[in-house]
C-alpha cells in the first residue's frame, strides 16, 4: 500500500526540476504568503521538521493527467512520482531554494510580488534561534526602493553587490562553491577576521540546508482507485477538499478528455456545459439550480452498472454471479470514459425531464426537495425510461414512489444503496408491470408525525408543503394557485395559521401550534397581512381590505384543508383535530394506504427547540412584522 522514508531536500527539488516529481493535472497552482515562506526556509535552516510529503507512484490503475510544479522549466517529462500533499511548501521550497527565477509570493495586502529570498550572513551566524529575522526578500529586479520607487536603499543586482551587503542569495544554497569564494576573496581584503562568521554561516546553516531531510509517505502504484480517493479527501489543496469528480476529472485527463470543460462549459464561448444546458438559461430551472456535478456522475454510475448487469445477465449468468447495480463513490472512480461518454447526453435530458416533473409534484426550488438524490433517482429512471416515462400511469406510480420516499423519511442514511434498488425496480413496475418497488411498500407514516414536524429540514415536512400546493391551495389574498411563476413571484413559503405570536399569548402548546398541521403555503403578502392577529380579526381584516367575501375566503380556506368556522372562532382545539384528519387523508392518497393512527415511538422523543435557519420561515406572522 505504503511506505515511508526520508530523502535529502536537494534530491527532491532535483527530481521536481527534472520533472520526476510532478503534480496531477487537477491541482491548482497556490500563492503561498510571504510570512509563510519565510517561515518555511527559517524552520528547514534550523532543522525542524516541515511535514511528511505524500506521493503516489505513477503507472498504477489510476493514471492521472501530470503537470510540472509551478516556477519548474516545462519539459518533456514523464513524471515517475506525483505529489499529492505538500505542493505549497515544495512550490516554495523549489522556487526559493532551487529556482533561478523569483518566488511568486503574496504580500500582507494580498497583493502578488515576485521575490527572490536572502539571509543576512552576520545576522543568522550570531542567532541560528532567530534566522527568521534575518530573512530578506527582495524586488524580482533585486532593487530595493522607497519614496514610491523614487530613492534606491539597496541594490543586489550583482554579485558584488550582494557580498557587499553581506547577503547569501538563498537560491545559491545547493550550489554555492562560486558564490562563496567571491565573497569569501571580497571579505578578506576588506575584514580578514570572519572566519567564525564564515564557519558559523556556511559550515553550519547552510550545510544544514543542505542535508535537510523530507519524510515521504509513498503511495505505491498498486493501490486502488478507492484508496486513492480515501486519501485525497483527508488532503487540503488550497482548503478545498478534493471529492470524486476531481478525481474522474483527472483520470479522464490521462485520455484526453476535460471532464470539467463538459460538465461546466468552456469560459469565453458559447459552450455553457452539461450543468448550464440542465439549469437553463431562458427559462432557469430552480428546482436544480443547485445541482452537483457528483449527482451526474451518480446517474451516469447507475446507467452503467445497471447495464453492466444485464450484458452478464443476458449471458446467462445467475443471481450472486451478477455484478451489482451502484453508485457508489468506488463505482464513480470506476466509471470508464466510454461509459460516460455513452450515457451522458440521456442523464442529461433526464434530468431536465426530472425538473419538469418536481414542477408538476409543485416543488420549484432545490431547498423544497425532501431529499436531493430523489432528483438524481428521477433523472437515471427517466434516462432509462425514455418516451415510456411520458405517460399517465408512468408519472402516476414515480409519484407514488417519490412521496413514498419522502413522507416515509427513507432516504436519511445508505441513500447509494437505496437508489441502486429502487431505480431498476422502479424501471420494472413501470415498464413491465413488476411488482411495486420495495420502498413504496415498506413506506410507512405515522399520524403522530404531524406534531413533530416543525422545520422545513424534514423531507416529511417538505413533502406535505408541496402536497397541499398540489392539491390546488389558494393564495388568501390573490386567490391564485402556486404555479411556477406565481411562486417565485409572490415569494411562498409555508407559515402559521393560527399567528405564531397570538398561540403564545393564549398559552397553547409549541408542540402543537409550531406543528406542520398550523402550518400553510402562503405568499408574503398573505402572511404580512395575517400579523399577529388571531384568525378572527385578520380575516376580518383581509376581506375588507382586498374585497372578498366571507364566502369567498371559505373557499380559499377549505383548499388549504381548513374548516373557515374553526378559524372565525378563533377555537384553536377544534381547527387543530380537524385538520390533522385533513392532513392524514392527504398523506394516505399520496402514498395509496392508510396512514398509521397508533401511538407511540420506538425511541424515547425529546423536545428541542428548532433551529429555523430560513429567514423567510424565523420572520414568521406575529414576531418580527407584526407591525406591518
Amino acid at each position: 500500500m505504503f511506505d515511508t522514508t526520508k530523502e535529502d531536500l536537494k534530491d527532491i527539488l532535483r527530481k521536481v526540476d527534472e520533472g520526476k516529481l510532478q503534480l496531477p493535472d487537477f491541482q491548482r497552482d497556490y500563492v503561498w504568503g510571504d510570512d509563510d515562506v519565510e517561515s518555511l526556509i527559517a524552520s528547514i535552516a534550523k532543522g525542524f521538521p516541515v511535514g511528511a510529503l505524500l506521493t503516489l507512484e505513477n503507472g498504477g490503475a489510476v493514471q492521472f493527467k501530470s503537470r510540472m510544479l509551478a516556477g519548474a522549466r516545462e519539459k518533456d517529462a514523464s513524471a515517475e512520482e506525483l505529489l499529492l500533499d505538500g505542493q505549497q511548501r515544495m512550490t516554495s521550497l523549489f522556487q526559493s531554494m532551487y529556482s533561478k527565477k523569483p518566488i511568486r509570493t503574496r504580500t500582507q495586502k494580498k497583493v502578488v510580488v515576485e521575490r527572490f529570498y536572502y539571509l543576512k550572513i552576520e545576522a543568522a551566524a550570531a542567532d541560528v534561534a532567530n534566522i527568521e529575522e534575518a530573512i530578506l526578500g527582495v524586488p524580482s529586479d533585486r532593487i530595493v526602493r522607497t519614496n514610491f520607487g523614487r530613492d534606491i536603499v539597496l541594490d543586489l543586482s550583482t554579485a558584488e553587490a550582494e557580498y557587499a551587503g553581506d547577503l547569501f542569495p538563498l537560491n545559491q544554497v545547493f550550489d554555492h562553491t562560486d558564490w562563496y569564494f567571491g565573497w569569501r576573496q571580497y571579505w578578506h581584503q576588506r575584514n580578514p577576521d570572519r572566519l567564525d562568521v564564515e564557519n558559523r554561516f556556511f559550515k553550519g546553516i547552510v550545510e544544514s540546508i543542505q542535508r535537510y531531510k523530507m519524510p515521504i509517505i509513498r503511495l505505491d502504484r498498486k493501490n486502488s482507485r478507492e484508496a486513492i480517493c480515501l486519501v485525497f479527501e483527508k488532503v487540503n489543496v488550497g482548503g478545498k477538499k478534493l471529492d470524486p469528480f476531481e478525481l474522474v476529472t483527472a483520470i479522464y485527463a490521462a485520455s484526453n478528455f476535460d471532464l470539467r470543460e463538459d460538465w461546466n462549459g468552456i469560459a469565453g464561448t458559447e459552450d455553457i456545459g452539461r450543468r448550464g444546458r440542465i439549469i437553463g438559461q431562458d427559462h432557469t430551472r430552480r428546482v436544480l439550480k443547485e445541482i452537483q456535478s457528483t449527482d451526474f456522475l451518480q446517474a451516469c454510475t447507475l446507467r452503467h452498472t445497471r447495464q453492466r448487469r444485464l450484458d452478464v445477465a443476458a449471458g446467462g449468468a445467475k443471481d450472486s454471479d451478477l455484478p451489482q447495480i451502484t453508485c457508489k463513490r468506488e463505482a464513480l472512480l470506476a466509471l470508464p470514459l466510454n461509459a460516460y461518454q455513452r450515457y451522458a447526453d440521456e442523464i442529461e435530458r433526464g434530468f431536465m425531464e426530472a425538473a419538469g416533473f418536481l414542477n408538476e409534484l409543485k416543488i420549484h426550488v432545490e431547498r423544497d426537495i425532501p431529499y436531493p438524490p430523489q432528483s438524481t433517482g428521477l433523472a437515471t429512471a427517466f434516462s432509462i425510461l425514455g418516451p415510456a416515462g411520458d405517460t399517465a400511469v408512468a408519472r402516476e406510480r414515480l409519484a407514488q414512489w417519490f412521496w413514498s420516499i419522502a413522507l416515509g423519511e427513507q432516504y436519511g442514511s445508505s441513500t447509494e444503496s437505496k437508489l441502486a434498488r429502487d431505480v431498476p425496480e422502479l424501471v420494472a413496475w413501470i415498464t413491465e408491470n413488476g411488482p411495486k418497488p420495495r420502498s413504496v411498500d415498506e413506506a410507512i407514516f405515522q399520524q403522530d408525525r404531524l406534531l413533530s414536524l416543525r422545520s422545513r429540514n424534514s423531507a416529511a415536512y417538505k413533502a406535505i408543503h408541496a402536497l397541499l400546493m398540489r392539491r390546488g391551495c389558494q393564495d388568501f389574498i390573490s386567490g391564485k394557485g402556486f404555479e411556477l411563476m406565481t411562486f417565485h413571484k409572490d415569494r411562498v413559503d409555508v407559515h402559521h395559521i393560527f399567528p405564531k405570536a397570538w398561540c403564545k399569548k393564549q398559552g397553547l402548546d409549541r408542540k402543537m401550534f409550531d406543528s406542520i398541521v398550523n402550518k400553510t403555503p402562503l405568499s408574503k403578502r398573505s402572511n404580512i397581512s395575517i400579523s399577529g392577529d388571531a384568525p378572527s380579526v385578520y380575516l376580518k381584516r383581509v376581506e375588507s381590505k382586498f374585497g372578498l367575501s366571507a364566502d369567498m375566503l371559505d373557499n380559499i380556506l377549505r383548499t388549504h384543508l381548513i374548516e373557515p368556522e374553526y378559524l372565525r372562532a378563533d377555537d384553536f382545539d377544534g381547527f387543530f383535530k380537524a385538520r390533522l384528519q385533513a392532513l392524514s387523508g392527504l398523506i394516505s392518497d399520496a402514498l395509496g394506504k392508510a396512514v398509521v393512527e397508533s401511538h407511540g415511538s420506538n425511541e424515547v422523543e425529546i423536545e428541542v427547540e428548532d433551529d429555523e435557519t430560513d429567514d423567510t420561515e424565523a420572520m414568521d406572522n406575529g414576531d418580527e412584522i407584526a407591525a406591518a
